[in-house]
């Protein structure tokens, strides 16, 4: 990383986030070369490099919102990436989806999936959601999914570093003023492994709701699904962003409500990365991401972080999001703003709006109006 510049002007995340991640490079590599002298690795931001929900992985070095790589002769995995897969999929429909999809559809799928069944229903957690949505542009209906595979997260056989798990006894702690956490050895090629399988399974699993949801009355003409959350190489993480060539559409979220843009990203911007093994990408942002109140003051220790003055135990599955000072970012000029804000870093055009009809998400059910995008109570 060069020139740790905030993205979004006054961005108070990034003011903190990007000579701290400037640091964790440093760090990262360091603990590589320990492995292997001729060790290369790179992290590169994304425009909504923001503030990580979970504490593991911020007190690991890493934020929401860049692309990891490295290149070490030994298999290495920085675990405190808190590796698993998000993806994105659109569903087209052929019709409105209408009650199909609502709230007694949607808590009557939930009941019979949490009773019987091996699937983990996570759609009304973090940022993860089910919406009914309208593209600007032509008037097709879809649905759009965006959540994780939980099945492989926090149990044994999960790739989050878990204590106690498949893999904690293969974990190597470099130490200094902040420490790096890396899997090495074989256990880092299988969990390597794992994470790519777990690609199509999460491709699969939103197939699955999508289907059971629409219970055979509206059909699904076309799909389309694009992870940002994953290892796009075994020697690779993107963490809530994605990895795009130049032209290639992905939709970029907003807030609640708010449409959500199709957008084309372009080459000539400052997300450009020259990948280690060969070729080049865009890193692109998933959506506005999650910024500060206020300026930020990280501390940490062995076993706690301090954000702004609250203490978190450094334990899988404690979370940020109830920190009163980590907010999601809004643009009162909606997707506009953010494009422009954005421009130089990441160049493209927005190709449609998706107008957001209802949402599932931790909020509840909601159904929204089309012009102002505010909850239809």
């Amino acid at each position: 990383m060069s020139n740790p510049i905030e993205i979004v002007a006054d961005d108070p995340a990034q003011a903190l986030l990007l000579p701290y991640l400037q640091k964790t490079q440093s760090l990262f590599l360091a603990a590589l070369r320990a492995l292997d002298p001729f060790a290369e690795c790179q992290i590169v931001p994304a425009a909504d490099l923001g503030i990580p929900y979970d504490v593991l992985r911020l007190s690991g070095g890493f934020a929401t919102g860049c692309f990891v790589e490295w290149k070490c002769r030994v298999p290495v995995i920085p675990v405190d990436t808190t590796m698993n897969i998000d993806t994105s999929s659109i569903f087209w429909l052929d019709r409105h989806p209408g009650a199909t999809f609502a709230r007694n559809a949607i808590e009557d799928l939930r009941r019979w999936i949490d009773f019987d069944s091996s699937y983990q229903w996570n759609f009304h957690r973090g940022n993860h959601f089910i919406l009914s949505c309208r593209r600007s542009s032509d008037g097709r209906y879809a649905l759009l999914l965006h959540s994780n595979e939980k099945e492989f997260k926090d149990q044994f056989n999960g790739l989050s570093p878990t204590a106690g798990n498949w893999y904690e006894k293969s974990i190597r702690v470099f130490g200094g003023d902040r420490r790096i956490r890396l899997l090495v050895g074989d256990r880092a090629v299988l969990f390597a492994q794992i994470a790519q399988m777990l690609q199509d399974f999460n491709v699969v699993r939103h197939r699955f709701i999508a289907t059971m949801l629409l219970n055979d009355r509206v059909r699904i003409t076309d799909e389309y699904h694009k992870h940002h959350y994953f290892m796009p190489t075994p020697t690779s993480a993107a963490i809530g962003c994605y990895l795009c060539e130049p032209g290639e559409e992905v939709p970029v979220f907003s807030s609640v409500g708010q449409p959500i843009t199709i957008f084309r990203p372009a080459d000539g911007g400052l997300n450009r990365v020259r990948l280690l093994g060969g070729g080049t990408r865009l890193v692109v942002p998933h959506g506005w991401g999650t910024t500060a109140s206020r300026a930020l003051h990280l501390t940490q220790s062995e076993d706690r972080l301090e954000l702004n003055g609250q203490s978190y135990s450094l334990k899988p599955g404690i979370s940020l999001l109830d920190h009163g000072d980590v907010i999601p970012r809004v643009f009162d000029g909606g997707m506009q703003q953010f494009l422009h804000l954005i421009r130089s870093h990441t160049p493209g055009e927005p190709v449609a709006d998706l107008v957001q009809l209802a949402s599932y998400s931790r909020h509840g059910f909601l159904r929204h109006d089309q012009e102002s995008g505010q909850p239809v109570w």
